[in-house]
């Protein structure tokens, strides 16, 4: 975590000294508008994609200030939850047999539109529309502050998340030790049965929802040769744990910054229920297109 993190503050910190966050936040602007975020939002998405969660929280006291409702922060974490360390976790699911490019667009695609879903919800039921701050981040990577203060602020920041990912990992192993992950398998069975997943790798998929795509991908590597993994199986499920993994811990940590539990849990269990769905059915028709056509 320190490895990631530490020389991502640093760089946020030359970045705000030297002003190349007010030179890069109006090029970011119009993308940023369509999505109803400010443009400083850019830093932590652009952060999530190329780094991962722990970078891009590092890069979250750059929001301080913005007036922000709770549906904005909500769409933050959501997009960093669906669209973080492409590099890394996308290599693993073309080890596993997927797609890299492919998978790629997937999670962007599905972090935008889950964007785009949360700010119309929001605009239409008024849920999550009351006004949200970050300021509870002053006390971690200050960027006002002079170097000594930024310095002793953004350890106590790292102390404080320490604590919060040590508490999860503790949670998680207590999960295992009394059986209550097992119980989050045969939850999870009916939702793996909807979205239509073989058999052969519901199990697996479950796994890697819980725990993450490493873990998923990894069992997926490891029962590569397994004649009853069929291609076809193996991709539906790669697409499933490239939008929606770690349901536990990650969601835990962003409802910890200030997201919504229920539209980080649910909601992106919803998405990634109907995008899949959508992928095999777009799938279906262009199977018969050109069957069609021979």
């Amino acid at each position: 975590m320190a490895r990631i993190m530490v020389p991502i503050m640093i760089i946020m910190r030359l970045a705000d000294t030297y002003g190349v966050i007010d030179w890069m936040s109006p090029a970011m602007q119009p993308v940023m508008a369509l999505l109803n975020l400010p443009p400083e939002a850019a830093i932590v998405c652009l952060t999530a994609i190329l780094t991962g969660l722990y970078g891009a929280i590092a890069t979250l006291p750059v929001l301080i200030g913005q007036e922000l409702t709770a549906a904005q922060i909500t769409s933050i974490c959501t997009f960093m939850l669906i669209a973080h360390a492409l590099p890394v976790e996308q290599a693993i699911v073309r080890k596993a047999g997927g797609s890299f490019w492919g998978t790629v667009f997937l999670r962007l695609f599905a972090a935008c539109l889950a964007v785009l879903l949360i700010d119309a919800g929001s605009k239409v039921t008024g849920y999550l529309s009351e006004p949200q701050s970050l300021d509870h981040f002053k006390e971690f990577a200050r960027v006002d502050a002079g170097h000594m203060d930024w310095a002793l602020s953004s350890l106590k920041g790292m102390v404080l998340l320490f604590i919060i990912l040590a508490g999860l990992l503790v949670m998680m192993d207590a999960f295992d030790r009394f059986g209550v992950t097992a119980v989050f398998n045969r939850l999870f069975a009916p939702v793996m049965h909807l979205s239509g997943l073989d058999r052969s790798v519901t199990s697996i998929t479950t796994a890697g929802i819980l725990l993450g795509l490493a873990y998923g991908g990894g069992l997926i590597i490891a029962r590569g040769n397994d004649p009853a993994i069929s291609h076809k199986a193996r991709y539906y499920a790669l697409c499933w744990l490239s939008l929606c993994h770690g349901l536990i811990e990650d969601v835990a940590l962003m409802v910890a910054i200030g997201g919504d539990f229920w539209v980080l849990f649910f909601g992106r269990l919803i998405l990634t229920l109907f995008l899949v769905r959508g992928l095999m059915l777009w799938h279906r028709l262009r199977k018969k297109e050109i069957l069609a056509t021979t």
